[in-house]
């Protein structure tokens, strides 16, 4: 896409990525060494930006200082730092959208919330959050029509905009043409029971769940493993169709057989998100040391991510007692919804889902043991 970009057309482009991280590798000429710079770039402005969001909840500066240097050398942020994938991005920008919140810059808010849906369209639902939380703690209609609606206008008129591209490019409204394809992942587990009109999906598709299967769990890849193998080459479709006719699939199966679909999300997907994943692991596997490393890492932030789950509960309680909707429950409140939408439209690599939100969920962790058992220590 960013060649597509490059070249000054995107006409008949199908559909399938978001312009956003295309834009910046067009930004930056093109050269993938360059993004991974910027990207290592912007790891450190966002260790910094952490360090000021713990200042502001009153951590000690020494303490402050520990956690983001120790967290943010963490193995696998720096493998998202030196992949050309979104993770480390979309980790920066949801810093700043905290820290402009906690600042009160509607500017940089609306910035951030912008950027985020143009780099990945899932985004769409984090204005209407922190929209929530501004106007139930200043109700004001003038400020709301003047200020606050902003907030939701420009995500979904970026949102909306890449939407229609698409259907001129390719005829289906939809943010990403992939849609259909993640739908039907969903099915993995349960693709035998749909219906009979599909079997030209379904056959090709338990024959990858066979050979991809462990512990008696399909692997959420296996329809990507049949159309790589060319299983649908004989129906004459373009992508964007047949991802469409996917969806179509999964929809009706998923309707059909909701309570498996519900056991996949919550036991599969959702757990899944709460997992720690690092991307080139192949590469580490000769080096022991670094595995051992990574290990003791990984096991840590499972650690506070089951604590911050935990957490969840309380801080909802706190608030149907008190009515007080404080920025811990927001930052609370963006985790979980992420954690839920996630589960339920994607089964697969959930835990890199997970990943730029998991300084949110040290920071509570923190914070929460701060103000209950260290209510002295400033």
């Amino acid at each position: 896409m960013a060649n597509l970009i490059s070249s000054g057309s995107i006409t008949g482009y199908f559909g399938g990525r978001s312009p956003g991280y295309s834009l910046l590798i067009v930004f930056l000429g093109n050269s993938l060494q360059f993004v991974v710079f910027f990207q290592i770039v912007i790891g450190l402005f966002s260790t910094v930006l952490w360090y000021k969001i713990l200042k502001y909840f009153q951590i000690s500066s020494i303490l402050s200082l520990l956690i983001t240097l120790f967290f943010s050398s963490f193995i696998h942020v720096l493998s998202y730092e030196n992949s050309i994938l979104i993770e480390t991005i979309n980790l920066f920008l949801i810093i700043l959208l905290i820290y402009s919140i906690l600042k009160k810059q509607i500017l940089g808010t609306i910035f951030c919330l912008t950027i985020l849906v143009l780099l990945k369209p899932f985004y769409i639902y984090l204005p209407f959050i922190v929209f929530t939380y501004l106007v139930y703690n200043n109700f004001n209609l003038k400020v709301i029509i003047k200020q606050r609606i902003i907030l939701l206008i420009l995500p979904l008129f970026v949102f909306i905009s890449w939407s229609y591209v698409n259907y001129l490019n390719t005829g289906y409204f939809v943010s990403s043409t992939y849609f259909g394809l993640n739908k039907i992942q969903n099915c993995v587990n349960f693709i035998e029971k749909a219906p009979e009109e599909f079997n030209w999906i379904k056959v090709p598709y338990l024959k990858q769940r066979e050979l991809h299967s462990e512990n008696n769990l399909g692997n959420p890849m296996c329809i990507w493993y049949a159309v790589d193998k060319g299983d649908f080459v004989n129906k004459k479709m373009s992508f964007p169709q047949l991802s469409n006719e996917f969806g179509k699939c999964a929809d009706v199966t998923i309707k059909n057989n909701f309570g498996l679909y519900i056991k996949q999300v919550i036991f599969l997907s959702f757990k899944e998100f709460w997992n720690v994943e690092m991307v080139c692991v192949n590469s580490f596997e000769n080096n022991k040391g670094i595995l051992y490393v990574w290990n003791f890492e990984r096991i840590f932030l499972r650690i506070i991510k089951t604590i911050f789950l935990f957490l969840i509960p309380v801080y909802i309680f706190i608030f149907l007692k008190n009515r007080l909707f404080t920025i811990e429950l927001l930052l609370i409140l963006i985790v979980f919804s992420t954690a839920i939408l996630q589960s339920l439209v994607v089964y697969g690599s959930n835990a890199r889902y997970g990943f730029p939100f998991e300084f949110i969920m040290i920071t509570i962790v923190t914070l929460f043991i701060k103000n209950n058992f260290f209510t002295k220590i400033k």
